[in-house]
């Protein structure tokens, strides 16, 4: 029950961040830049929380497909997991310099980007798998 809860959960967000990417250029102007819209920073929100649950799922999958002789899982086990650490590094590092960063700097757009592409692809296939194997 657990497993399909988080799947539903990382699923969803994946989806949400990926139509909202999607829609970002017809929905705000490009000179958001002064303040960031609530919707990317509840989903920032969200994806953080997706991010904390995906780790060490991910990680539990890649230690027992670590121990195994398949070749598949062990590629899409440890793939996923780096991934979500790659997110995990980029997103707290792009989120910290929003507000607590020292001196001048600013989140690079260009991680967001990155963020919000792959993101919502782990996310989704991750929460489908979840979802499944809840199931069974």
């Amino acid at each position: 029950m657990v497993r399909r809860f988080a799947g539903a959960y990382l699923a969803v967000v994946g989806v949400a961040v990926g139509i909202h990417f999607l829609l970002d250029p017809l929905i705000y102007d490009s000179t958001w830049e002064e303040s960031v819209p609530p919707a990317w920073i509840a989903l920032d929100w969200l994806m953080a929380l997706g991010l904390a649950v995906a780790l060490p799922l991910t990680f539990t999958a890649k230690r027992a497909a670590d121990a195994g002789s398949d070749l598949r899982a062990f590629l899409a086990a440890n793939v996923k997991f780096y991934v979500a650490a790659a997110l995990a590094l980029l997103f707290v590092w792009n989120a910290v310099q929003i507000d607590w960063a020292a001196g001048a700097q600013t989140p690079d757009s260009q991680v967001w980007v990155f963020i919000d592409v792959v993101l919502p692809l782990l996310f989704a296939t991750l929460g489908v798998e979840l979802w499944n194997e809840g199931s069974a």
